[in-house]
């Protein structure tokens, strides 16, 4: 049935005003003011040739299909620059290159309305039914406007290329924004392209149903996909911004190690700018680098020293694979993170472990002889200066034997599922037998476990050692209580160590919780840093909650792990080891 001229005005009208008014609403979008273009020209194109229907005269109608005319040169113009803008290329809508792309068109145009001179876009003014009451101009197109055909298939094609390119690269979401913006384009575009060529059977001009179906696509990814609301050129942004901005050097190279792009961070690696490192060889302008890239579609980390300026440098360096459509690899994205201030502390450390745990303990068990011999020929005053350097050589080696356990049991030990009531019994057993006079007591919830190993044992040894340790002599016997509950707001165990001693000073405290020290803000033992980095490396927290009663209170939060009893028996043996 073929549709009446007026239906044609109100269908192509309305749907294409409505779909002009929901991108106006989102105008300040990338994208929506040349596609409240498109709209706004498809739609008037569509209302041109309901009235070219509706009107008798043969000179209006030749006035209304050079109006049309006009319009199908803005539209797909409008849906290319939409498409730019949308995908994240704005940039390249320069002015010479706005220009270049106007060109085509405005000499259409001048065409179209000078055609009675030439008649180089059509030729004849016949006219012929579309209905019984409707009759249109039946022009016979020249090789001019068979010109601009063509160009509007190049820039539907030029689009389209941008939009698949998305298509690969995007998540569901873009993928359904992409494809509602190709159909828009390419629907009446082909329908018009088979009615001018003769292939559909019909004397009426359908494109304008397809612009009305265009527009009801477009309607539905606007209000259903997001259209214009979440863009990908933000994501395309975001992206280029943080290979821009990072701190990291960046170099990407294709399959032959060129090198493609590098980020600012990354022109320091090399002698010149951005743009003069750009195509040059990767292996003749930094080989060292070179030779940490994999093959194609592997991936590799590796740390390398890199001379540059005199100077030695260590990287991180990750090169990862990156991929075309279809699995084809491209190149290798390569990342160097500057570890050169981190590998010398790690190594400062590591003399400072080693001379803590071995020289410095060596050493002093060498003094301790010594003063063991003096003491056996020294007088009463004598003997006791011996004696204080003893304990304090007791004290340094009890130290270093404390931060050795625990750092190789934060080296090495594997988190496992461990029953906290047998660890704590076992714990308290043993400072019973340790310290007959302490009293001691256990209160722990039933079927409590925590993922943990054998350095929880330690920070809760400790901290019975600690509060023994700083017990005054004269003020009674040394309480400590131990209490192991469920957290209330995590999923987490809550294990609370009490004792009646003389409390931890608000100092110490917030050396602590800061988790520095300083010349001039320390703590003064390393017992409480210990059991710290014990909770942390489980990944937990360490706190002193404020209570009424005198003495110190420590709360450890630990993880909590499922049953596991086939870690029972060897919890037992791990306690053992870890004395």
């Amino acid at each position: 049935m073929v549709l009446s001229p007026l239906t044609v005005v109100l269908l192509s009208g309305v749907v294409g005003m409505g779909v002009a008014f929901l991108v106006w609403l989102h105008r300040d979008r990338p994208g929506a003011g040349p596609l409240a273009v498109f709209v706004v020209a498809a739609s008037l194109w569509a209302v041109a040739y309901g009235i070219e229907l509706a009107v008798p005269g043969l000179s209006t109608m030749e006035r209304l299909v050079q109006a049309q005319l006009t319009l199908s040169v803005i539209i797909p113009v409008a849906w290319l620059v939409t498409v730019i803008e949308y995908t994240g290329h704005p940039h390249w809508l320069t002015q010479r290159r706005t220009a270049l792309l106007l060109v085509e068109p405005g000499v259409f145009v001048t065409l179209v309305w000078s055609n009675r001179a030439h008649e180089l876009i059509w030729s004849g003014r016949g006219t012929q039914y579309v209905s019984a009451s409707s009759v249109a101009l039946a022009p016979a197109y020249e090789l001019m406007y068979w010109g601009h055909m063509s160009y509007i298939l190049l820039l539907i094609l030029a689009g389209g290329v941008l939009l698949l390119r998305m298509l690969f690269r995007s998540n569901q979401v873009f993928q359904g924004q992409g494809l509602a913006l190709l159909l828009a384009i390419a629907v009446p575009t082909v329908i018009q392209t088979l009615f001018v060529l003769d292939v559909l059977p019909l004397v009426f001009n359908p494109t304008s149903l397809g612009y009305v179906a265009s527009g009801a696509v477009l309607s539905v990814a606007i209000l259903r996909g997001q259209l214009l609301d979440v863009a990908p050129v933000t994501r395309e942004l975001g992206r280029e911004a943080i290979f821009t901005e990072m701190d990291d050097m960046v170099i990407i190279v294709d399959d032959e190690r060129r090198i493609v792009d590098i980020n600012a961070a990354a022109t320091a690696l090399f002698d010149g700018d951005q743009s003069a490192v750009l195509g040059r060889s990767l292996p003749q302008t930094a080989p060292t680098l070179a030779e940490t890239v994999p093959g194609p579609g592997e991936r590799t980390q590796t740390e390398t020293a890199l001379e540059h300026g005199g100077s030695v440098r260590y990287y991180d360096v990750r090169a990862i694979p990156l991929y075309r459509a279809y699995g084809v690899v491209s190149g290798h994205l390569i990342s160097l993170r500057d570890i050169t201030d981190r590998r010398q502390r790690e190594q400062r450390l590591d003399v400072l472990n080693r001379l803590l745990r071995h020289d410095i303990r060596n050493e002093m068990n060498v003094v301790k002889g010594n003063a063991d011999l003096l003491r056996d020929t020294a007088d009463a005053d004598e003997r006791e200066r011996l004696d204080r350097i003893i304990s304090t050589v007791d004290d340094i080696v009890d130290r270093s034997n404390k931060i050795g356990r625990v750092t190789e049991a934060l080296e090495t030990e594997q988190h496992n599922p461990i029953a906290l009531q047998q660890l704590v019994e076992s714990v308290v057993s043993d400072a019973r037998n340790r310290h007959p006079e302490l009293a001691i007591t256990l209160s722990c919830e039933d079927g409590l476990w925590i993922q943990g190993g054998p350095s929880v044992r330690i920070a809760l040894a400790e901290l019975v050692e600690n509060a023994v340790e700083h017990q005054a002599t004269d003020e009674g016997s040394i309480a400590v209580e131990i209490t192991a509950t469920r957290a209330d707001e995590t999923p987490g165990v809550r294990v609370t160590v009490h004792d009646n001693g003389p409390g931890i000073t608000d100092h110490e405290r917030e050396v602590i919780r800061s988790g520095t020290e300083t010349p001039l803000k320390h703590g003064s033992g390393v017992g409480l840093w210990l059991v710290n980095w014990i909770v942390r490396n489980l990944g937990g927290r360490m706190s002193f909650p404020a209570t009424d009663e005198p003495g110190t209170t420590v709360e450890l939060q630990l993880p909590a792990a499922e049953p596991a009893h086939a870690t029972d028996e060897p919890l037992a043996a791990r306690s053992e080891n870890a004395d």
